[in-house]
């Protein structure tokens, strides 16, 4: 390659994930240590000019672009590129990717933490077979057609077993139906369309009326270790989540998102027919629910468990900093092609970033200056009727024996709300708010006003003595 300047640029570039073998293809991530060099690559193995295709952060570089014809079993690929600052230009690095994938009816597994042994088909998504004293429990059936049935038992040995799938779509359903002669397989009843439409258009044998329905609230007793079920609509109607408490260990399929850092993965909800405030909401309520509990998150499809509540924090912020500002902070996602993402957390550095893949016009129910929600409401020395959604308004409560005070935590969607009142008198979001109830029953307003500070809405709680 010639250039108009002959001086050469000595800049260290690397790739990432880092040349080597893997089983499955990988996006790629040029880097350069120049600050503003352009880097320009070949992915055909042809020598890279200045006429190259530029790498872009927010692209990235497929090694095998979808859709693409690609050969059976194993295959290599060269990348090879150059960076260039001004009339300055490197010399070539050349980053070369074996792919040696398994066979699409092979399935691999170990044990990641006591109990747990994490399963994958051919395309590396997760499934969790978790074993008590006296049952165990297979999370999810993967997309492979292969005999996990077999798989599984070969495992399990004596032990009865129910299988749960936490949402109906094809990469965690597909071999569900091996198991419905003789086993218990369960799902929400919300992913019920969903699924009946994935099993007509790619013939899956599965039985839909032999279906059990879950929701939240409903246990696996495993005999020494118990796996509470959880709701967390978003990335499907369906989608659930399983905590042993005990242990701290959530299995969450896609509920959470994955935060694989080369595929690249995130929260799914581009596909979503709810915006993103409904799922800060859904997140909001469930980690009220399980706070302390958690300390590794299994995913459905990140390359290591997680550590701590530190991710769900990061995915909580990705999505708050979508409804408090908007689309503008919204970068080009590099998968799929077409969605956009809020990010919290860098992917390169930071094993717990969090990301949410969401569609740009239809990502919020309301700009953000407009959104005058409550995300949670919490309620202490009552029990409350119904569960809490943003859109629900009228709640109901009975007083606990020998309490004559509730605390109302009432958060509100938007930090940049202009006011938070409950009764009239000035409420912090998130914090408690303690009320005496005097009477045989009182009924609190709540009162949330938007950004805007003319949009409002009001909800109410009528708490009544036992």
């Amino acid at each position: 390659m010639t250039t108009a300047n002959p001086h050469r640029l000595s800049p260290a570039l690397t790739a990432f994930p880092a040349p080597g073998v893997y089983d499955a293809p990988h996006m790629i991530t040029l880097l350069c240590d120049r600050e503003g060099a352009e880097i320009h690559y070949t992915r055909d193995g042809s020598a890279p000019t200045l006429d190259s295709p530029i790498f872009d952060p927010y692209v990235l570089i497929p090694l095998e672009q979808f859709g693409e014809e690609v050969p059976e079993g194993k295959r290599s690929y060269t990348l090879r590129a150059i960076a260039v600052a001004g009339d300055q230009v490197s010399d070539e690095a050349v980053f070369r990717y074996d792919i040696e994938p398994r066979d699409r009816d092979t399935f691999v597994s170990e044990e990641i933490l006591p109990g747990v042994r994490l399963i994958r088909d051919f395309e590396n998504n997760k499934m969790y077979l978790v074993t008590g004293s006296e049952r165990a429990l297979l999370i999810d059936a993967g997309m492979s057609t292969g005999d996990l049935r077999g798989y599984v038992l070969a495992l399990t040995g004596d032990l009865p077993l129910d299988v749960c799938i936490t949402h109906g779509h094809p990469d965690h359903v597909a071999a569900m139906g091996q198991f419905q002669a003789d086993h218990a397989v369960h799902m929400h009843p919300a992913d019920l369309p969903l699924l009946r439409r994935f099993k007509e258009h790619l013939n899956y044998q599965i039985d839909l009326d032999a279906i059990v329905p879950i929701d939240e609230g409903f246990i696996f007793e495993l005999g020494d270790r118990r796996l509470s079920v959880y709701h967390i609509p978003g990335h499907s109607r369906g989608c659930l989540a399983l905590l042993d408490a005990p242990s701290g260990i959530l299995i969450a399929g896609d509920a959470i998102g994955s935060n694989g850092p080369t595929i690249v993965d995130a929260l799914w909800l581009q596909m979503s027919d709810d915006g993103v405030d409904d799922y800060l909401s859904a997140l909001q309520v469930f980690r009220s629910k399980v706070a302390g509990k958690i300390s590794h998150i299994c995913g459905g499809h990140g390359a290591r468990y997680l550590e701590g509540e530190t991710y769900l924090d990061n995915l909580q912020e990705a999505a708050q900093q979508l409804v408090d500002h908007g689309t503008e902070i919204l970068v080009p996602s590099p998968r799929p092609a077409g969605a956009w993402k809020t990010v919290c957390g860098d992917r390169l550095t930071d094993p717990n970033w969090a990301s949410i893949n969401v569609h740009r016009d239809t990502c919020l129910s309301a700009p953000p200056d407009r959104i005058a929600t409550l995300s949670n409401l919490q309620i202490r020395g009552a029990d409350v009727a119904e569960p809490f959604k943003p859109q629900r308004r009228e709640y109901t409560a009975t007083l606990r024996p020998g309490s004559d005070t509730v605390e109302i935590i009432a958060t509100a969607m938007s930090r940049r709300h202009s006011a938070l009142t409950v009764d009239g008198r000035q409420a912090t979001s998130g914090q408690p708010f303690a009320a005496a109830v005097t009477v045989a029953a009182h009924t609190f307003g709540i009162e949330v006003v938007a950004p805007d500070g003319e949009t409002t809405t009001v909800y109410t709680l009528s708490v009544a003595r036992g």
